[in-house]
């Protein structure tokens, strides 16, 4: 595979089942592309995890987050066993007001089953 496919194969990963899950509030959608444990990293501390560790519904009520904007993904770095991606994105109320940005970092290794992230860590700002 080229550089731009392996590219394509983590970024189609990341939406089909990642950004999926966030927007349908559908944790088990996200599961699908997880090697569990999964490393979460936070606030200077490693923790690994059986199950997600972010709940997307849970978020949203929490933050009163209704969509984001100026939403980036990117693959920055991938090979055929795997890959290194971030994404950052700003989070909005209902009205468009700003409750804050998020920056998140993924990694991924490449199984039978596809791509499966091992590794998460988000900071917001």
């Amino acid at each position: 595979m080229t550089f731009e496919d392996l590219r394509s194969e983590v970024h189609e990963t990341y939406m089909k089942y990642y950004v999926a899950g966030f927007k349908e509030n559908d944790v088990s959608l996200i599961d699908k592309m997880v090697q569990y444990p999964i490393a979460y990293i936070k606030n200077g501390s490693v923790t690994l995890c059986d199950s997600y560790p972010i709940d997307p519904k849970s978020l949203k009520e929490e933050k009163g987050w209704d969509h984001s904007i100026d939403w980036r993904f990117e693959v920055t770095a991938v090979n055929s066993l795997e890959a290194h991606a971030v994404a950052s994105a700003v989070r909005c109320r209902a009205d468009g007001s700003k409750i804050e940005r998020v920056h998140g970092f993924y990694a991924f290794t490449k199984t039978d089953d596809g791509r499966k992230m091992y590794a998460v860590a988000d900071a917001t700002f």
